[in-house]
């Protein structure tokens, strides 16, 4: 009986205890993560720079669009001579070999075509120097050709265009002309088209992750305002003198 009424105590007990409280672990709060590396110029080009805009056609507006035929092939002539000039290292060694191949394969036409761009300037700015034009859009065309991220897509590409042009028969140049400098040209359309999306990637960017600038409150003044003139007329006697 005695050990009975032990048992009943501790049981009686036992249930008038608090039940167990749970205890919840706090939340570990993880580093937020870091922000995607900011955008980057297409082939280490400057962080700012001119692109020719697009034209009414949906083409990009190079030196290379609106060309006579004469030019054309001109153009195309000038992109394997700054090639020949610019293209250097085992990679590109041949150009200049194949460059004074074509010159020679194809001496009369060229010498006729750039004959007949002098007259084409000539006609084309009465009054004025045309040639002295011709010479200045000259220089822009190769600096446009030189231009230095695209280099290695714009060697290759002629490297190619010099193998192909010295099978080509030499009447059958204007027409493979036209057709080469469109694809050395698109090199450097791609590299336009490349370089207005990291602008818009990079203006994204900014937007999202760029640190926001700090503007200090400006200060305020504890001057009090000046009390305000009145607007009352000054008013004179009514009374006539004598």
């Amino acid at each position: 009986m005695k050990n009975l009424a032990a048992i009943i105590m501790v049981t009686a007990v036992a249930a008038c205890a608090p039940a167990p409280v749970k205890v919840v672990p706090a939340p570990i709060s993880l580093p937020a993560p870091p922000p995607p590396a900011m955008p980057l110029p297409p082939g280490g080009a400057a962080l700012s720079m001119a692109i020719p805009p697009v034209g009414l056609d949906g083409v990009r507006a190079t030196p290379n669009r609106g060309l006579s035929r004469e030019e054309q092939i001109w153009h195309f002539r000038s992109a394997l001579n700054v090639a020949a000039l610019n293209c250097q290292g085992p990679a590109w060694g041949q150009i200049a070999t194949e460059y004074n191949k074509f010159i020679v394969i194809h001496k009369a036409i060229l010498s006729k075509t750039s004959k007949a761009i002098d007259r084409e300037y000539v006609a084309r700015y009465p009054g004025q120097n045309g040639l002295r034009v011709r010479d200045t859009r000259m220089t822009d065309l190769y600096n446009y050709f030189a231009l230095p991220p695209v280099r290695a897509q714009y060697c290759d590409m002629a490297l190619r265009k010099l193998t192909e042009v010295n099978t080509v028969p030499t009447v059958a140049l204007p027409e493979y002309a036209i057709g080469g400098l469109a694809d050395i040209d698109r090199v450097f359309v791609n590299f336009y088209d490349a370089y207005v999306k990291y602008e818009r990637d990079l203006a994204d960017w900014n937007m999202k992750y760029a640190p926001k600038p700090f503007y200090a409150p400006a200060p305020t003044s504890n001057m009090t305002a000046p009390p305000a003139a009145s607007s009352a007329a000054p008013t004179t006697s009514s009374s006539n003198p004598g």
